[in-house]
């Protein structure tokens, strides 16, 4: 192989072109991870290693089209060889700046037979893991290429132990017990190491879930929602593997997912402001004075958005005929002394309800009462000494783009002439294509509007904040308020594995009620830390408040700034996770543990050497569920014992207090 090296500024350029019986190799800018592809007997296959021991060995790559599938018999034109050392600043969540620093292989083929059409592999090597993609370049031999399968095999060494959101396959499982997963599959090598397959880069593509290889062992591959369609030049996402060292690591190294999305395409993000939400859900009802003193509880106590949650501009679909039919057959007593429920079930968006609106159609007891303006509530916010900012619910069903009768344009134009500061989609429907294409557009448009964006529901994350940050926040997982249907045993276990599955995926709004009897207050507190996102709490006012079972432990969600500059995750998976996030000179560190008690020392080596600090720690009450404070002076050698009771959680905030003298 033979390499002609040329350096401009920031972007390093490697040029190769390869003899074709030879494999291609890329390696990661530390070395450590090497990925090679290579065509033999007419089979692609490619290999990955990690700090020189084997992770994928000998998969096959490839793709399917229709109606015309590739010959499967290749050429091999050559392989370029990119790399390309870059920064970015986030505008929100762990990590204040990004490095995005790679090196690419192209592996380009061309069919051995007529028409002769030319297919590139392209893997990407991060010092944090590796990429494949697979792209069409423009041909007249292919003016359009629809892909149906990805044939991609990770291709493990061994069966090893899964953990996986979906089914709680939570260490429980191997390869070979592996159920079909949405989003994340993260595996266990056995020696310490830890790799998470996603995918990346999915505006344009059908979302993929995980399965294993019933005819390979120790397999794993992307299986697409649909096909996906495109004019020549096309590319699908990309299939991703973050790597590392530990499971802690391997958080740490999940910034990989935005780095595989393409950069910022928001001139001015100065309007998005990072911070923390309440929602009226559990706090008051949607009356205006109502929302008024829960703006003022939340820019008192360090929230920078309300969240007004379903029903607030009526039924959350249009109701037809035959719903509204029998509804006023099986409707309960109710709804005679409310009769406005019918001017309520009309599918608006544009503007607020007035009176009581029924949930669903089946819903026959009772409702939510409705009486609220909008722009007086915008104004309202704005005027306050810490500013809060008021978000929507929007249903999905109700966009034209997803098949309502609202277009997103006058939807979106309509909340930025209130003054709306966010937009909170719900029930968007996901993983074809088309509806990636759909969702994409519809956070483009909000930022257009300066609308923030959090989506709830199945959607789930691939990286798309890197070129829209006012995408705040993606739910993808249920929230906890689908905390009934998991069993017991399993509730805090399933809330300290999310950061090492779904977590991987992107931020996610887990909308912790504060507070429930399940869990200590610590624990839940914690999820505001733990969890990348913006933060966002139902309920809390009431607890919070003067006479609530609510403490000192507001300090936490108070100080916690919705941007942080550098992250450190220490767990000991399945038992307990540890995400400490500095920004500036102060740390706070969230500590949850699962259903049982937990013991640990915590060494605060993460800090700065030869400076004196001051915790504030907030920790279980023995047999209860409430916080005990105490402050304690603490350096880089302190080691801080936790204590948790079962299902609980502890908390610390680290401010600099000065120099130690010598």
């Amino acid at each position: 192989m033979k390499l002609n090296l040329l350096l401009t500024l920031t972007v390093l350029s490697l040029l190769s072109r390869l003899d074709a019986a030879e494999p291609a190799t890329v390696r990661s800018p530390d070395g450590r991870v090497v990925a090679t592809v290579e065509l033999k007997d007419a089979r692609l296959g490619w290999s990955v290693t990690f700090r020189g021991k084997s992770i994928v060995h000998n998969g096959l790559l490839g793709v399917e089209t229709t109606p015309q599938n590739f010959s499967g018999s290749y050429t091999l034109l050559g392989a370029d060889t990119t790399a390309s050392d870059t920064t970015w600043k986030p505008v929100w969540g762990f990590l204040s700046e990004v490095r995005d620093h790679y090196n690419e292989l192209t592996f380009k083929l061309q069919e051995t037979a007529a028409p002769k059409r030319l297919l590139h592999i392209v893997v990407r090597a991060y010092n944090e893991g590796v990429a494949v993609r697979y792209a069409f370049p423009r041909q007249p031999a292919l003016q359009q290429v629809t892909i149906k399968k990805l044939l991609t095999e990770f291709k493990f060494t061994g069966d090893h132990v899964i953990y996986t959101h979906r089914d709680y396959q939570y260490g429980n499982a191997t390869i070979a017990t592996m159920k079909n997963s949405e989003g994340a599959v993260t595996v266990a090598l056995g020696d310490g190491t830890f790799v998470s397959l996603t995918d990346a880069d999915r505006a344009d593509f059908s979302v993929v879930s995980w399965s294993r290889k019933k005819d390979a062992a120790n397999t794993l591959t992307a299986s697409m929602h649909s096909p996906a369609t495109g004019a020549s030049p096309f590319r699908t996402s990309w299939q991703a593997m973050v790597v590392a060292e530990t499971a802690g690591k391997l958080v740490e190294n999940r910034h990989l997912i935005e780095n595989l999305n393409p950069p910022c395409a928001i001139a001015d993000t100065s309007w998005i402001k990072p911070g923390k939400a309440i929602c009226q859900v559990y706090n008051c009802r949607m009356v205006t004075d109502e929302i008024k003193r829960l703006m003022d509880f939340g820019s008192a106590h360090g929230f920078d958005y309300l969240e007004i949650d379903h029903s607030w501009s009526g039924a959350e679909t249009k109701w037809t005929p035959e719903e509204i039919a029998n509804f006023e057959k099986n409707k309960g007593p109710f709804w005679e002394a409310h009769p406005e429920w019918r001017d309520n079930v009309k599918g608006g968006l544009m503007k607020p309800a007035k009176g009581y609106v029924p949930f669903r159609p089946h819903s026959f007891q009772g409702g939510n009462y409705v009486d609220l303006d909008i722009p007086a509530l915008t104004a309202y916010g704005k005027s306050l000494k810490r500013p809060i900012g008021l978000c929507l619910y929007v249903r999905g069903a109700l966009l034209k783009e997803f098949g309502g009768e609202h277009a997103i344009e006058d939807v979106f134009a309509c909340y930025e002439k209130w003054g709306v500061a966010g937009v909170k989609p719900g029930f968007v429907p996901p993983s074809s294509q088309q509806n990636e294409r759909a969702i994409a557009y519809m956070v483009k448009k909000a930022a257009e509007h300066k609308l923030i964006a959090v989506i709830h529901d199945a959607f789930m994350p691939y990286g798309l904040c890197r070129t829209y940050p006012n995408l705040v926040n993606v739910e993808g997982v249920a929230g906890e308020e689908a905390e009934p249907s998991i069993a017991p045993e399993i509730k805090s276990l399933h809330d300290v594995l999310l950061p090492f599955t779904r977590g991987i995926m992107g931020s996610f709004d887990y909308t912790p009620q504060i507070y429930k009897k399940s869990k200590t207050h610590c624990h839940q507190v914690a999820m505001l830390g733990v969890y990348l996102g913006r933060a966002s709490v139902r309920a809390g006012m009431k607890q919070w408040s003067p006479g609530g079972e609510g403490g000192a432990e507001i300090e936490f969600a108070e100080k916690m700034p919705g941007l942080t500059d550098e992250i450190k995750v220490i767990t000991d998976l399945g038992k307990h996770v540890t995400v400490a996030r500095r920004s500036g000179a102060a740390w706070f560190v969230a500590t949850m543990c699962d259903g049982h008690a937990r013991t640990r020392n915590l060494p605060l080596d993460f800090l700065r050497p030869g400076t004196a600090y001051r915790a504030s720690i907030y920790a279980d009450t023995a047999g209860k569920l409430h916080t005990i404070h105490s402050r304690l002076a603490v350096t880089s050698k302190t080691v801080v014992p936790i204590t948790m009771e079962p299902n609980g959680g502890h908390l610390m905030i680290i401010e600099l207090v000065g120099q130690i003298t010598r």
